[in-house]
C-alpha cells in the first residue's frame, strides 16, 4: 500500500490548502488555489501519510489519463506540513504511476539519482539573483555587452505601471508567434494578471517611446523571489534594445531589497546569455517524464 494518496479538487478545501501552502517561508505564487484554478483547472494533490502535498493536474484527453505540468508555472515544491518531514521522490514517482501512464512533472529539487524504472530526469536551468548588495554593486555585475548597451541612452520612458491594457494588447499581438501559445492559453495570462494586481502580487513595468508602448514585463511577487514572468517587446522595441533598459530599470527599483530574482529561465542558448548579462547565475531543477503507452502511441503521443 502506497504512503501516498491523491485528493481530487472536490475534496481539496482552498482555504485549508492555502493555509498550509502559502504559511512556509519562501512560499511560492504558483501553489496558491486561484492560480492553479487559471492554469490547472480540475487540479488536485498528491498527500504523504507525514502529511507532505504536492499539486499535480491530472486530466483526461482523447480519452486517456494524463498527469501534465500546467504552463505558467516553472515548478512546483512540496508543501511541508510545519516540521521537517522526509520528502521521498521515489515513491511519490511510484504512487503517480498508478494514476495516469503518460507523466510530466517540474520540480524544484536537485537533480535525483535513484529513479523507478521507466523514469527519465532532464536537468533544466533557470537564472536566479540576489538583490541584495547597492547600485553599484548591481551594475558591477552586468556583462560589458550589456554596459555597452545600456549606455546608449533612449528616449524611453521606465515606469511601473498599473495599465494592463496595452501590455496585454501587446502580449496578444506579439506572443502567439513568438511562443506559439494560443489566444485561449493567452485569456489565462490576462486573467491571472488582473487577479495578481488586484491581490498586489505582481507588477508591471513598461517601457514607451513617444508615449507608444515598446516592451513590458509583469514581475510576480513569489514569497522571498521576485519572477520575471511575462515579457514582451514590440518590433520598436527589439530594434532599441528596450527590453535591456527595462530590466536594468527593475533590478535598479528592487536594489537592496534582499529578495532574488529569478529570470525563470530558458534552455535557449541566447535568452541565457541575456539573462547572465545581468549577473544572474545558473540554478539547476528537473523534469520529470513516464510514458508507459503502447508502440505506436508512445511516440505519436509523446510527453510534452
Amino acid at each position: 500500500m502506497s504512503d501516498w494518496k491523491y485528493h481530487p479538487l472536490l475534496t481539496a478545501n482552498a482555504t485549508a490548502w492555502d493555509q498550509q501552502a502559502l504559511r512556509q517561508s519562501g512560499s511560492s505564487i504558483y501553489l496558491h488555489s486561484l492560480y492553479l484554478d487559471e492554469v490547472a483547472p480540475g487540479w488536485g494533490y498528491m498527500e504523504h501519510v507525514n502529511g507532505i502535498r504536492i499539486p499535480i493536474w491530472l486530466r483526461k484527453r482523447w480519452g486517456m489519463k494524463e498527469i501534465v505540468h500546467p504552463l505558467f508555472v516553472q515548478h512546483f515544491r512540496p508543501i511541508l506540513p510545519g516540521f521537517d518531514a522526509p520528502f521521498d521522490l521515489y515513491t511519490l514517482l511510484e504512487a503517480l504511476e498508478k494514476l495516469a501512464p503518460r507523466i510530466s512533472l517540474q520540480l524544484d529539487l536537485p537533480v535525483p539519482t535513484n529513479l523507478p524504472r521507466g523514469w527519465q530526469v532532464q536537468e533544466r536551468t533557470t537564472y536566479r539573483m540576489p538583490l541584495t548588495g547597492d547600485l553599484n554593486c548591481l551594475h558591477a555585475n552586468f556583462s560589458s555587452h550589456h554596459k555597452r548597451i545600456l549606455k546608449k541612452k533612449q528616449a524611453l520612458q521606465l515606469a511601473a505601471s498599473n495599465e494592463l491594457a496595452d501590455f496585454q494588447a501587446l502580449i496578444l499581438a506579439e506572443m502567439p508567434k513568438l511562443s506559439g501559445l494560443k489566444v485561449a492559453e493567452l485569456a489565462v495570462v490576462e486573467r491571472l494578471m488582473t487577479w495578481i494586481s488586484i491581490k498586489k502580487r505582481g507588477q508591471l513595468f513598461t517601457a514607451r517611446f513617444d508615449g507608444k508602448l515598446v516592451a513590458g514585463c509583469f514581475i510576480l511577487h513569489s514569497g522571498n523571489r521576485l519572477l520575471y514572468q511575462w515579457a514582451v517587446s514590440s518590433q520598436e522595441g527589439k530594434e532599441m534594445k528596450a527590453m535591456h533598459h527595462l530590466i536594468a530599470y527593475v533590478l535598479e527599483s528592487y536594489a537592496g531589497s534582499g529578495l532574488e530574482f529569478d529570470f525563470e529561465g530558458s534552455m535557449l542558448p541566447g535568452l541565457q546569455r541575456f539573462y547572465a548579462g545581468f549577473g544572474a547565475k545558473p540554478y539547476l531543477y528537473v523534469r520529470l517524464t513516464r510514458n508507459r503507452l503502447p508502440f505506436p502511441l508512445n511516440h505519436l503521443l509523446h510527453v510534452g
